[in-house]
Order: C-alpha cells, then structure tokens, then sequence
C-alpha cells in the first residue's frame, strides 16, 4: 500500500512538472515565432477545452480515535473516491504510552465494503494508550471550459 501511495504522489508531481516546463518551453518558442515572422491570423477558440482542476478536502470534524484505557480497537471513517483522488494523514496523536505492548497506527486505505479511501485509528489488544488520527485528500476533477 505504501508504494502505491509514493508512485501516486511520485506520478502527480512528475505531471506537474512536465505541464509546467511545457508551458515555459511553449513561451519561449510563441517569443521566437513572434520574432521571426508576422503575426499569424488569429485561430478560433476551441469549444471544449478540458483542463484539471485541483482541490484539497476539508479535514474531518472529528478525529477518528480510540482510548484503549476504556477499549481497544479501531475506529475508521471513510474520506473520498480513490479514482481522483490521494489522501494523506493531517494528524497523528499518541498519548499514554505505557510500554511496548501498546502498539497504535493511524493508516489511510481503500474500503474493502465501500471502495473508497478510509481513514483508520487502531489500538491493539492489550494496550492502554490513546491514539487520534485526521487526513484530508488532494481531489483532481477534468474541468470542460466554454
């Protein structure tokens, strides 16, 4: 799951990149056009152009956590659709510790049930800690412009 995550990120700032040098090195080559010949005739604006448009969740209202002093176990909220989306963890608080045996995770990842990405605080059996979690998602959507 761990790789997946790190190539998703990997691949969205790579595309970044590339989109971005391509806008500068299409600059450079509209300044050298401009220079060496006269203006072209202007050409008609495309009906549709699709561009990617980016937006980041807002974070849980409520932390998803579990107090093993009273129960252990986990404790899962659901954030958004894999298929546009990456999430990442905003919040990772552990409190009272008590010994190796109290063993916390904070893990985002696809809903077997739902199929979305879930967030998900886990106290194992056998511990007493605290353990609060929070993530928030980096949503891309295909924006048609008129």
């Amino acid at each position: 799951m761990r790789q997946v995550l790190i190539s998703a990120i990997v691949a969205a700032v790579v595309t970044g990149l590339v989109l971005t040098l391509e806008d500068v090195l299409e600059r450079e080559d509209d300044a050298l056009d401009i220079a060496a010949s006269p203006p072209p005739a202007p050409a008609p604006a495309p009906s549709n152009a699709a561009g990617i448009v980016l937006s980041v969740t807002d974070a849980l209202t409520e932390d998803t956590w579990v107090n093993a002093a009273r129960t252990s176990g986990a404790d899962r909220r659901v954030l958004t659709d894999p298929s546009n989306s990456i999430c990442y963890l905003t919040r990772v608080q552990i409190r009272g510790v008590q010994g190796p045996e109290d063993s916390n995770s904070c893990v985002i990842e696809i809903d077997d049930f739902t199929g979305y990405w879930a967030l998900v605080a886990t106290v194992e059996e056998g511990g007493a800690s605290e353990v609060r979690c929070n993530a928030r998602c980096l949503v891309w959507d295909e924006e048609i412009t008129q």
